[in-house]
């Protein structure tokens, strides 16, 4: 009889073991999900940020484009005074504006 219920615990404390693993990888996998949910929806709003900061006026950028068939670069630099125009560079090297 003794034989039995010393086989009885040994079983109980597997069993319990056993629930103890399962819970661990429910709660593994379902704080994993949540993880990956935020980064689905805080990784494109800090992007956003990150381009509302990349579009301030106090930035110095380097633009190319063109209007109709005149090619130009505006040149700004941070050594220019604040409210100092742009260096305008055409396409056959002619400079105008603060240059």
């Amino acid at each position: 009889m003794r034989e039995f219920e010393d086989e009885l615990n040994d079983l109980r404390i597997r069993a319990s073991i056993r629930e103890l693993r399962t819970g661990l990888l429910r709660a593994t996998l379902l704080f994993g999900a949540i993880t990956i949910g935020l980064a689905l929806v805080v990784v494109p709003a800090a992007r956003h940020s990150v381009d509302y900061v990349a579009s301030s006026p106090q930035l110095d950028t380097m633009t190319t484009g063109s209007i109709g068939t005149g090619r130009y670069t505006v040149h700004r630099s941070v050594l220019q005074a604040p409210g100092a125009g742009p260096c305008i560079v055409h396409a056959s090297g002619r400079r105008t504006g603060a240059c």
